[in-house]
């Protein structure tokens, strides 16, 4: 098994900082706090976590916020969709391929979720 070292306290991912300055900038923004943190589909708690840099928000929680918000995950980081492009395009991958795969596996991911909640 790979050693990991964990962060220690008061470390802070570069990240983390970018998620929650652009998360307080779309609160903000919203003039309407509460209804803000409601459509985000995360809990109040997890919220002011990612919303303040603590914690350690998965990608999964990342996507829910960035696909509530209507963007990509690269619009709520801040990134425009030409520096995604630029990054991936270095990278060997192709932006849409990669866009149109997420969108997919989305879309397979709802059905699953629509299918479980039928059998409850």
């Amino acid at each position: 098994m790979v050693n990991v070292r964990r962060p220690r306290e008061g470390e802070q991912s570069i990240l983390n900082e970018m998620l929650a300055m652009r998360l307080q900038e779309l609160e903000a923004q919203s003039n309407d706090s509460p209804g803000f943190i409601s459509k985000l589909g995360i809990g109040k708690g997890t919220y002011y976590d990612v919303s303040r840099a603590k914690g350690n928000p998965t990608l999964r929680t990342i996507e829910r916020i960035a696909a509530r918000l209507n963007m990509s995950v690269f619009e709520l980081l801040g990134f425009t969709e030409d520096d995604a492009r630029r990054a991936l395009k270095r990278k060997g991958v192709d932006y849409d391929e990669l866009a149109s795969a997420l969108a997919d596996k989305g879309k397979a991911d709802e059905r699953i979720a629509a299918q479980a909640r039928l059998r409850k």
